[in-house]
């Protein structure tokens, strides 16, 4: 009964009172409460007007720590043609450009001490007459500083930042002082203020990293990052370094890995050097080994994953924590280093579930590392419904036009592929690839890695359909379709980021295989050359994905191009390097397919010399012991003579 009236209480305040004005007056428990009522009640108005404070925003963050209500919030104003995301990125960068006019004056000289020329009347940084109604007019924006779509900053703040005076701060490693004694106060006082914009920015760009909203998050880092450092910039520096780290995690999401490469190594000169940002190390750390495994150097990301690791001190956040534990567990698995995996896995599963709740997006984030852990250990009907409740959190907190709800419909997607495979039944796989192809194209750039991601996987599934269907009409067009993605992911791969990258050789790799299927082997033989060139000159030397190629393309030799001669030496090499990986304890499935397909060439090249095919049945040709039986050699031999 009480909880009943307090409710009601609740509602009746929300209703009929301005929150602004009670937020000072109630107690956080309260405000919290009033929060909820207003948002189960679809009140978007009421709540919008009391957020568009950037303090009441930040406080309500605070509030709503572990809870979703803000999420729901921006959801229900989505669904009412609503931006909220924008109207914080404005308020921001409004804020941080009157922060920079507010820091060049406490640091230039006063009234008193200048000597009025007509000359240094450029200087003057103006602003809009909203503002400032007794300023003229605001000069024609020069500045050069411009968001990911090219918008200048100043569009989105209503401020010019990039005037003359604006680019006398232009080092972001020299702090500036007042130059005259006159300003010490009103110099104080502004630093104060930074440090307070720069703590409420940090904030608002982790919840549109948390919602999904990498633009906004970007927008509002470049803004902040804008504005000059003053004395205080050792108590800034953390803020400047997580800010930084945000960054690079987007570079990294953009493939802009030489950018990210800048920002890593001045950010980890600056927290080496701070007396209060060193425990910041661990998350940097993570977020590097992450650039590096994006570029698929393994051995570069794993030795910075023991760096996170050993970093994690008990001063870094819960959050953070969990981040760098989620991060390098992801690592660890796509290094097939299942054991420490699953540690790394258990521990941030835990942990996520008691700081965040189990229906907060960070947990659901934890959710799919955690199905991509299953997946790879070939657990997939476990990893499908870890996948489905981490879309079902998603959905309800984010909605469906989200970027994280997107990557988590691909993956299960992806999942449902695996699973339907034997019985080639991927209806639903199918259709959740293509709703989340269409979210991606709505909300990102046309040219994207996670759009030309999506297209791959569609490909890979129309594959499968063609190699089912008993209809040769049919399976011709699907395959001819998924060869038309396929060329379309290596058009974007290579104005994205290149021609000498992984991602492109991947493409071309995928491309080689649809020729081979469609009976053209020597387009085939070009695409996979070609991959396997950029492969060998980009990853480190006995990466297993560089050696995939090459047993594809010694499979092509062998099977289509009648090139025994070369198919042999391919199988040989790749086998010896793929069995020095087994012996590692860290192959997976991937490897262990590849030395099955080394094995099934290798018997195909020598139907004619009995001799290397007793070696190839025991194994010794590479040092170790028997690979598979002799009943296994035999029916892996009658399927090699049919192909």
């Amino acid at each position: 009964m009480i909880s009943r009236l307090y409710d009601l209480s609740s509602v009746a305040v929300v209703k009929n009172y301005n929150l602004s004005k009670l937020s000072d007056q109630l107690n956080g428990q309260v405000l919290a409460d009033l929060y909820k009522s207003g948002v189960r009640l679809g009140l978007v108005d009421v709540l919008w007007e009391h957020f568009s404070h950037l303090e009441y925003f930040c406080d309500a963050l605070d509030l709503c720590e572990n809870s979703t209500i803000l999420f729901e919030f921006v959801l229900l104003a989505e669904k009412q043609k609503k931006c909220f995301g924008d109207l914080l990125v404005k308020t921001v960068c409004r804020y941080a450009a009157l922060m920079t006019h507010q820091i060049l004056e406490a640091t230039s000289r006063c009234e008193r001490c200048l000597r009025h020329d007509d000359e240094d009347d450029d200087d003057v940084l103006m602003f809009p007459k909203s503002l400032y109604p007794d300023r003229e007019s605001s000069p024609v924006c020069d500045c050069s500083s411009t968001t990911l779509g090219g918008s200048c900053l100043c569009s989105l703040s209503g401020f010019c930042s990039g005037s003359v005076l604006a680019r006398r701060a232009v080092s972001p490693d020299i702090a500036l002082e007042p130059e005259c004694s006159h300003n010490s106060e009103k110099y104080d006082l502004v630093c104060t203020q930074l440090l307070v914009l720069l703590n409420r920015g940090y904030k608002v760009v982790e919840f549109f990293v948390e919602s999904g909203q990498i633009d906004n998050a970007r927008n509002v880092i470049t803004a902040l990052l804008q504005i000059p450092i003053t004395k205080n910039r050792v108590k800034a520096d953390c803020v400047l370094s997580l800010l930084n780290v945000r960054l690079l995690q987007i570079h990294t999401v953009d493939c802009k890995f030489f950018e990210g490469y800048q920002i890593f190594t001045r950010t980890r000169a600056r927290l080496k050097s701070s007396l209060y940002g060193s425990h910041l190390l661990a998350l940097l750390y993570g977020e590097e080994a992450s650039r590096m495994m994006a570029l698929c150097k393994h051995k570069s990301a794993i030795k910075w994953v023991q760096k996170a690791i050993k970093h994690v001190r008990k001063e870094l956040p819960t959050a953070l924590t969990i981040e760098v534990f989620r991060q390098c567990c992801k690592i660890c698995v796509a290094s097939k280093l299942f054991a420490e995996a699953k540690a790394l896995m258990m521990f941030s599963l835990k942990l996520s579930e008691e700081t965040h709740g189990a229906t907060h997006p960070c947990h659901a984030q934890t959710l799919l590392i955690y199905g991509f852990y299953l997946l790879n250990m070939s657990e997939i009907d476990e990893s499908v419904l870890v996948y489905r409740q981490c879309l079902d959190i998603f959905l309800n907190t984010l909605g469906d036009v989200n970027l994280k709800t997107a990557c988590a419909r691909q993956a299960l997607g992806l999942a449902l592929f695996i699973q339907g495979y034997n019985h080639y039944n991927f209806p639903e796989a199918l259709w959740q690839i293509e709703k989340s192809t269409q979210i991606l194209e709505n909300l990102l750039n046309s040219k994207h890695v996670f759009i030309a991601a999506s297209w791959r996987l569609k490909a890979l599934l129309l594959e499968g359909l063609a190699a089912n269907t008993e209809n040769e009409q049919v399976a011709l067009e699907n395959l001819k379709q998924a060869k038309k993605l396929y060329w379309a992911c290596v058009k974007m791969s290579r104005e994205i980021v290149g021609e000498m990258t992984v991602q492109t050789a991947r493409y071309y790799e995928h491309v080689g295989k649809v020729y081979r299927v469609l009976g053209k082997p020597h387009k085939a033989e070009d695409c996979l050359v070609r991959a396997e060139f950029i492969m060998n000159h980009v990853l480190e030397e006995g990466s297993h994905e560089s050696l995939g190629v090459t047993v594809h393309l010694a499979t092509l030799y062998a099977f289509d191009l009648d090139k025994k001669t070369s198919a042999e030496r391919l199988f040989l090499r790749c086998l010896r390097s793929l069995r020095e990986i087994q012996d590692t304890h860290v192959s997976g499935v991937g490897v262990d397919d590849f030395i099955e397909m080394c094995y099934r060439g290798l018997l195909r090249v020598s139907d004619n010399r009995p001799d290397t095919q007793i070696l190839i049945y025991s194994g010794t040709q590479t040092g170790g012991t028997s690979y598979r039986s002799k009943t296994s050699v035999t029916r892996q031999r009658k399927f090699c003579s049919r192909t």
